[in-house]
């Protein structure tokens, strides 16, 4: 006969662990929504400190529509221009072999790992030496305190992103469809247009929008390259900082929201446009 205490025993020792199980859950769950409650407490605060009325007033100013078509435009330029890098070179680390891979990986993400304002002193050096300086001379291209300045900075700082994330894009989709594509006659560069770039087109899709979300939200690198400019190299993220040193807190929080707006379309459209891509 089975002793009733055992089983009994053995029925606790069973709802502990049922129970210790279930704490994880409920600890990652309650995690997740401390970290949204502090989202929204931390939008919310700074919309209830502008006001309804001073918001209005913001909206209807050419000086916040200006820097908005501004960052759209210098962050959609320099995007295209590290597209035209990262396409090339992602597929290149992602099919390709190169010697010292780890060294070349290492060198591709550099940029995307020092601070942007050392990218943007770096910057200065390169366009005040040889043989740059003779050459935007020579083609008189000026990139302090003007538009080509501004998409210099965000090229420079998103080339390697775009690089990296469009990697990952090609290395989602499957060689054995290139493999036979080739197998059946087809060569390199139409297997690329007709098989590769439309299996990983919805990663590409997701790379190219948070690399234009990247571009967007840009400042350091600008405030040491380009110098702030009114209406001119101030996109918002760097009216921001602007404004702030000026006191004009109105404008630092109008912008700051923009901004935000802006960051969570970018993510919507990552998500809605993108589909299941994992580099995101």
């Amino acid at each position: 006969m089975s002793d009733p205490a055992a089983h009994t025993s053995e029925g606790a020792i069973g709802r502990r662990h049922r129970g210790r199980r279930a704490v994880w859950p409920v600890l990652c769950i309650v995690a997740v929504g401390l970290i949204l409650a502090a989202y929204v407490v931390l939008v919310g605060s700074n919309a209830v400190y502008l006001g309804l009325s001073d918001a209005r007033w913001f909206l209807t100013k050419s000086r916040l529509w200006v820097r908005f078509w501004l960052t759209v435009y210098t962050a959609t330029s320099a995007t295209a221009f590290s597209l035209l890098v990262g396409i090339p070179a992602g597929y290149a680390l992602s099919r390709l072999r190169f010697p010292c891979p780890a060294l070349t990986s290492t060198l591709i993400d550099l940029p995307v790992m020092v601070p942007p304002a050392a990218v943007g002193a770096f910057l200065f050096g390169l366009v005040h030496t040889a043989p740059v300086k003779q050459l935007a001379a020579l083609a008189g291209i000026e990139f302090t305190h003007n538009v080509p300045g501004v998409i210099l900075v965000q090229f420079a700082v998103t080339a390697a992103f775009s690089t990296r994330l469009m990697k990952a894009s090609f290395d989602a989709v499957n060689p054995r469809f290139e493999h036979i594509s080739r197998s059946l006659g087809a060569a390199l560069p139409r297997t690329l247009w007709k098989v590769t770039l439309p299996l990983a087109k919805n990663g590409i899709i997701a790379s190219t929008i948070v690399v234009w979300a990247r571009a967007a939200s840009e400042w350091e690198a600008l405030m040491l390259f380009v110098g702030g400019t009114e209406a001119l190299t101030d996109v918002m993220p760097f009216a921001v900082y602007l404004d702030w040193n000026s006191g004009m807190v109105g404008w630092v929080v109008t912008f700051s929201l923009v901004c935000i707006f802006l960051a969570v379309a970018s993510m919507g459209a990552v998500r809605i446009i993108g589909g299941k891509s994992y580099v995101w």
